[in-house]
């Protein structure tokens, strides 16, 4: 008599065929979902990934041995599986909710800002809880007395390590609160410098003339002052000395000029002078950044001691001195092939004629003014520049003018200029008086050709100039 088996009806028949249509369907499923958040670049993608290789193929395996195999629980084949799927799935998990957490962090949030020794730590305490779940679930240990030992054992080391651990929990609470960031200027305690290495133990500071290295518990206890994060723009006040004779008019005029050129100060703003008596001044800068303040004080005093110069002031005691006539007549000579000079001229001119200094970046002539004296450029290079639009933002370089060439063509006319002409390198340049000039245009047609050909080229629409 024939037995006809009732293969549908047996237990393992439909785990069998759970296996053999679900597996191949989720395992598409996921490489669909792992392709898309590939190309998008998702975090997700690798977590998704080793779900699909690995995690789900163990769970097949663990199935096929126990509901299919009808293997024991207790077998210890059943029970490497099951450990390996357990590790499995910690991991995986936790790689999914670092993803989720970390993975696409908005800039200045607290994810972002959270140190990796944060994670890391958290992720350790997850993998050993999961680890020792799976150990107690699957071989059937008893966990309990371990984590009593593991606590005890924190206790005794925290007590021990207090100091060091103290210094490391302030590095790290640094590094996640982030009061300053690598580029900042730090004021600590009278060290000011700019942050250029900061880890969980100290933070290095340039402080120009070495790094000072400050511990983070000595950071976190103290207060500082971040000069690269202001609330609001920063007025900066400094004091110069210029002689007591000096009339006070001259002194605010050269100074407010020279200011007025700094590249820090805030638009649409002006430096502000005061005079104090005796020969002194407080001048404030008002500047978008605090952390901008000493290299415009820099910048100001270093393009003070040529401005004080050439308008015959003393600052810092140091009282301008003529050039020689010789200087004053070599220059004369490096141009009088444009104004036709002999020897002779050269001498009776020298007297009238000066030198002035310019320091690098220093303006030359301004726009809006009438030049006061005909300039050409005895040594450096001098660069100038028109705005390049109607609104003034902006600059195009019309000319780069070196030695013998003029820099205020726009005198001849006694028009105000449009130019700006700026000192590149440390320059010199020869004025000469415009009385001076308008003899030599009227005695020479060669000169008053060469100097209106000049003017007429500075005058010249953009695109036009030569």
């Amino acid at each position: 008599m024939t037995h006809i088996v009732d293969i549908g009806g047996a237990q393992w028949f439909g785990w069998a065929m759970v296996l053999i249509v679900g597996l191949p369907i989720l395992l598409l499923v996921l490489s669909e979902v792992h392709l898309r958040l590939a190309r998008r670049g998702s975090a997700l993608a690798s977590p998704v990934n080793r779900l699909r290789l690995w995690l789900l193929p163990g769970v097949a395996l663990l199935v096929l041995l126990t509901q299919v195999g009808h293997l024991s629980a207790d077998n210890n084949g059943v029970r490497i599986v099951a450990t390996v799927v357990g590790v499995l799935a910690v991991s995986i998990a936790l790689g999914a909710l670092n993803a989720l957490l970390f993975g696409n962090a908005v800039r200045g949030s607290w994810r972002e800002r959270l140190p990796g020794i944060f994670i890391d730590l958290a992720r350790l305490v997850l993998v050993v809880a999961g680890a020792a779940f799976v150990a107690s679930m699957v071989w059937g240990f008893d966990v309990g007395g371990l984590w009593a030992t593991l606590g005890v054992g924190s206790i005794v080391i925290g007590l021990a390590l207090q100091n060091a651990i103290g210094s490391v929990v302030s590095g790290l609470l640094l590094l996640f609160e982030q009061p300053f960031r690598l580029g900042d200027t730090l004021d600590v305690a009278g060290v000011r410098g700019r942050v250029v290495e900061m880890n969980w133990r100290s933070t290095h500071l340039d402080t120009g003339s070495g790094v000072q290295v400050i511990p983070n518990a000595s950071l976190a206890a103290a207060s500082f002052t971040n000069d690269s994060r202001p609330t609001r723009a920063h007025d900066h006040t400094l004091s110069l000395a210029f002689g007591p004779t000096d009339p006070p008019h001259e002194v605010v005029e050269t100074v407010t000029a020279t200011a007025a050129a700094l590249p820090s100060l805030r638009p649409g703003t002006v430096a502000t002078v005061r005079a104090t008596g005796g020969g002194a001044y407080d001048v404030t800068l008002p500047l978008a950044t605090a952390s901008e303040a000493d290299a415009a004080s820099s910048t100001l005093r270093t393009r003070l001691w040529y401005a004080a110069r050439r308008a015959g002031l003393t600052l810092d005691g140091v009282a301008a001195e003529p050039r020689p006539t010789a200087d004053v007549e070599e220059a004369l000579r490096s141009v009088s092939t444009t104004l036709e000079l002999t020897d002779e001229e050269i001498e009776a001119l020298a007297p009238q004629c000066r030198v002035n200094t310019f320091g690098a970046g220093e303006p030359i002539v301004r726009p809006g003014r009438v030049p006061t004296a005909y300039g050409f450029v005895a040594s450096g290079v001098v660069e100038v520049t028109a705005p390049s639009d109607s609104s003034g933002d902006g600059a195009v370089v019309v000319a780069r003018l070196d030695r013998g060439q003029v820099v205020t063509a726009e005198a001849l006319q006694r028009e105000a200029g449009t130019l700006t002409a700026t000192a590149v390198t440390l320059t010199e340049v020869l004025e000469l008086p415009l009385a001076v000039v308008d003899q030599l245009v009227l005695a020479k047609h060669g000169v008053a050709r060469r100097l209106s050909a000049v003017a007429e080229t500075r005058r010249a629409p953009e695109g036009q100039r030569a």
